[in-house]
């Protein structure tokens, strides 16, 4: 993701998930998947995007990890238990992009207000 994209406001919502969540496209299409359609077992979604199952799984931890989805353990009747993965909602999504720009936001300002004080005068010690 190149950050001159988001800076000159040509990023489209995919390129602002990338850069604030570091996924790759493959992981984007899956949050959009469960987002879509709802909870899903990993071998579904493996079907679904024709990827393997491990590749799946992977980009699932991903976005747990990110926290843009989220895990449930369902209890087999007859014994046994599987996992059905459901994506957060896109207004919670957002809500956490938002927090972020207001940090990178609250970081730069401040960073601003000391640059005069220490770069400027770095610059002028050499």
């Amino acid at each position: 993701m190149d950050p001159q994209k988001l800076f000159s406001g040509a990023a489209t919502c995919e390129d602002v998930m990338q850069c604030f969540f570091n996924l790759n496209e493959f992981e984007i299409s899956l949050y959009l998947n469960l987002a879509k359609d709802g909870p899903q077992r990993s071998d579904t979604l493996a079907k679904k995007v024709k990827k393997d199952g491990t590749t799946v799984y992977r980009a699932l931890q991903k976005l747990i990890s990110c926290g843009l989805c989220f895990r449930e353990t369902k209890t087999i009747d007859r014994g046994g238990y599987y996992h059905v993965y459901s994506a957060i909602s896109p207004g919670l999504v957002k809500k956490k992009i938002q927090d972020c720009v207001e940090q990178w936001n609250t970081s730069m300002e401040k960073a601003l207000e000391e640059f005069d004080e220490k770069f400027l005068k770095k610059a002028q010690d050499l």
